[in-house]
């Protein structure tokens, strides 16, 4: 198929080196899945190449594992202290040791756990990170993956059902194997869903084919991008036009690696796909420049690029098919067009931030709530002792 050699030569492109100093603003990690089953599944976007997700998780994990009542104290003590994403884990780890029966290794119920995030965050983003933190604990050693994943894809569905884009991205896939048995697809749909014969990316079920839709309607940008590189592969024959469309709205919603695939169509020495209408070597050098400047690669490469293309006589470009001045122009309007993504992505992140930051003084409130619930718990078994 000609998008798995499409997205082969995407992720070669992605190999460069990055500059220390890039701003996390853009998704450099789609998370989509691959051969690898769930594990390739980032539940939260990725805008760092070298981070996959937080170390907290694992350490949770394991604290439960070994049933370490000195680790839990420090890990709730991180918590108590602050730590939203420790906040996350009790949250996970306490509805897990529910579920086995097990009594609280962290000094409270789940319910303690989870009204907080949701006091703190509002229900939409905190089951969204509940739901998040239990499916990465599912990825840890020794704890039980199906159990951990099915209660993953329950909080997910909260999230989804109260409008967030990335918990209806993660259903895309999870409710394929953890379907909600009540789920029928409505008669009437406001927005594109992916046919059921496209089988490389999933969504078999009507609900993750739902959910897949319903996020990209919502402004998920890798699921805008994961409908970008299907419409590469739908059948008889491939849908270029639409490709581009959403592969243009996804780069513009913040998905580096759709950047990196408008450039495979364009440049005119790559013959995938069989499109010649596409290629050109101006359109080229402006997604070349957009996918450097989202990956924070180096704009020699552009240069060089460039420089093969006013020169012709070579082995990539036969004939000269740029300019110095529209080299200079495409250029400009790339840096202009990535000025526009980066100012939208900032507007999110700092709403994101301030989301965050507005929870950070609900901490003490949560610290003294559970001293009480601590204290309370206590004097049933301080006056037993007593008499």
């Amino acid at each position: 198929m000609p998008i798995l050699r499409i997205l082969l030569l995407a992720i070669s492109l992605c190999l460069v080196p990055c500059l220390s100093h890039a701003e996390d603003l853009f998704i450099r990690k789609p998370g989509l899945m691959g051969k690898g089953g769930m594990y390739d599944l980032q539940i939260i976007p990725v805008t760092k190449q070298d981070l996959n997700t937080s170390p907290v998780y694992y350490w949770a994990a394991f604290l439960y594992r070994k049933n370490d009542t000195q680790g839990a104290a420090k890990l709730r003590e991180q918590a108590l202290n602050g730590d939203m994403e420790a906040l996350f884990a009790l949250a996970a780890m306490s509805r897990l040791a529910e579920a086995e029966n097990r009594p609280p290794l962290f000094g409270a119920p789940a319910a303690f756990w989870e009204d907080w995030a949701v006091r703190m965050l509002g229900e939409k983003e905190a089951w969204f990170r509940i739901g998040a933190a239990l499916f990465i604990c599912s990825t840890a050693d020794h704890l039980p993956e199906t159990r951990l994943q099915q209660m993953a894809t329950d909080t997910l569905r909260k999230a989804a059902r109260l409008g967030h884009p990335e918990a209806m991205f993660a259903l895309g896939f999870l409710s394929e194997t953890y379907p909600d048995k009540t789920f029928r697809l409505p008669d009437k749909l406001e927005f594109f869903i992916l046919p059921q014969d496209i089988k490389e990316y999933g969504c078999q079920t009507p609900e993750s084919r739902y959910w897949m839709g319903a996020a990209a309607a919502n402004g998920s940008a890798r699921a805008t991008g994961l409908f970008g590189s299907a419409h590469l592969a739908l059948p008889p024959i491939l849908d270029i036009k639409k490709a581009v469309e959403f592969c243009t709205k996804a780069m513009r919603l913040g998905l580096a690696n759709s950047a990196t695939i408008l450039e495979v169509i364009h440049r005119p020495d790559i013959d995938e796909p069989p499109f010649p209408e596409y290629k050109n070597c101006k359109s080229a050098i402006y997604y070349m420049t957009l996918r450097v400047k989202m990956f924070a690669g180096n704009m020699q490469d552009v240069a060089v690029s460039a420089s093969l293309m006013m020169k012709g006589n070579n082995e990539f470009y036969p004939e000269v098919c740029l300019t110095q001045k529209e080299y200079e122009d495409t250029v400009r309007e790339a840096e202009q067009e990535f000025e526009r993504i980066k100012a939208d992505m900032l507007v999110k992140k700092e709403a994101h931030d301030a989301l965050y930051a507005k929870a950070k003084p609900m901490f003490a409130e949560m610290r003294d709530a559970f001293a009480a619930q601590a204290k309370e718990k206590a004097a049933p078994a301080e006056k037993k002792t007593a008499n």
